[in-house]
């Protein structure tokens, strides 16, 4: 009877110890996996991090030769405009004037401003007198071109652009001859109906501001004629108000 007790409590045992190591071995792989899981997950993290950092690179890099190649695209452009205007110059002796304003014109379309600028003021002072009448030609038509862009940008449509354009004349020409009559051709009657009211009223603040002794025979005359035209046609009151200045300063025209 003991001895039969003895194999039965054996028995009930060893399933027990079974089952105890087979969880110790499912734990375990539990565990292992998780730290494998965890390990991927890290190793995947920086792998896509490092990616990330040469992809930026790679980026930065293909900007930086953009760049460069843009700026190598312009330098030769640069190049090619200067070798141009260099070989037009000889034609700036012409003797016939229409010519030499044709040249002129052109390498002042070929030129940015300041460089047009820079190049006019240097054969300026040259020792050559020819050269030098080119040069002032040159600043001239630059100063011409200037003012007649702020001329019309008195009759632009946004409001702002009207008044730097006011005050740009008001403050840099109020001196200028040909400024003066650039403002007195906007009024001529082929052109004045395409003037807006404000551009009309902005015209003659512009003219009432400047210096009388700025003003020469002829532009006085085309001024009167100006003023007399506008009260004709009827204009608001603004118009109106503006026009009355500017008649006190005809008055002090010769």
């Amino acid at each position: 009877m003991s001895v039969n007790q003895s194999n039965l409590s054996s028995d009930t045992q060893h399933p027990k110890s079974k089952r105890t190591i087979t969880e110790q071995i499912t734990l375990w792989v539990g565990v292992i996996g998780s730290l494998i899981t965890i390990t991927l997950t890290i190793w995947n993290t920086h792998t896509k991090s490092e990616i990330d950092k040469r992809e930026a690179n790679l980026q930065e890099l293909e900007i930086s030769l953009k760049e460069r190649t843009t700026g190598v695209e312009e330098s030769r452009e640069r190049v090619e405009r200067y070798k141009w205007v260099l070989s037009v110059l000889p034609a700036l002796s012409e003797p016939d004037e229409t010519k030499k304003n044709f040249t002129l014109g052109l390498v002042r379309l070929a030129l940015t401003k300041v460089e047009a600028e820079q190049l006019f003021a240097g054969l300026q002072t040259s020792p050559d007198k020819e050269l030098q009448s080119l040069g002032q030609s040159g600043l001239k038509g630059l100063q011409n071109d200037s003012i007649g862009v702020l001329v019309s940008r008195l009759n632009a449509d946004s409001t702002d652009d009207r008044k730097k354009a006011l005050a740009i004349l008001r403050q840099d020409y109020k001196a200028s001859s040909q400024a003066i009559m650039s403002v007195i051709n906007m009024y001529a009657p082929e052109r004045i109906d395409s003037l807006s009211p404000p551009a009309t009223v902005n015209g003659l603040v512009y003219l009432s501001d400047t210096d009388p002794t700025a003003w020469d025979h002829q532009q006085a005359e085309a001024g009167r004629q100006l003023a007399s035209r506008l009260a004709a046609r009827g204009t608001g009151s603004q118009a109106m108000d503006a026009l009355a200045t500017f008649k006190s300063l005809l008055q002090k025209l010769p």
